[in-house]
């Protein structure tokens, strides 16, 4: 059966790989608050840009500003799709990197139980240890006494 150090081994080794699934997730979380943000600026600029549309449209604007305003939303929302597929791939990318800091972290918890466990049972077995001795010392402190 194997000791504490050799868990305590295991566990360094773990916590390392928790550590690096820790940096991980942030970085994708970063990553995904960067592209998520540059969709929510796209999107308020898209509804200013409509707003301006519908305003040369109501007031009776150029054809050539309602065409040029209606050519550049349509850009915007190809920009639009094109970021949404790149902010799903991020979401799920973190999640991805979530679930292994989550398998990590039970790892972790799993040798740190596990040590718990090991070192309370050496506990155990010391207290056993001492108490044979001890009653192997009272025994023959009897016998001394009983001889004499």
């Amino acid at each position: 059966m194997a000791n504490v150090k050799t868990f305590q081994k295991i566990l360094d080794y773990r916590q390392v790989q928790k550590n690096d699934a820790q940096m991980a997730y942030s970085q994708s979380v970063e990553s995904f608050e960067a592209i998520a943000t540059k969709l929510y600026n796209l999107l308020r600029k898209k509804e200013e840009i409509e707003r301006q549309y519908q305003t040369y449209i109501e007031n009776v604007g150029t054809v050539t500003t309602i065409a040029t305003h209606y050519s550049y939303l349509e850009q915007l929302n190809k920009k639009i799709l094109q970021l949404e597929v790149t902010v799903n791939k991020a979401r799920n990318e973190m999640d991805i990197k979530q679930l292994a800091l989550t398998d990590a972290h039970i790892e972790v918890k799993k040798f740190e139980k596990l040590i718990e466990q090991k070192k309370q049972k050496q506990v155990q077995l010391e207290l056993i240890e001492d108490n044979k001795v001890m009653d192997e010392t009272s025994v023959r402190q009897f016998l001394f006494h009983k001889d004499r």
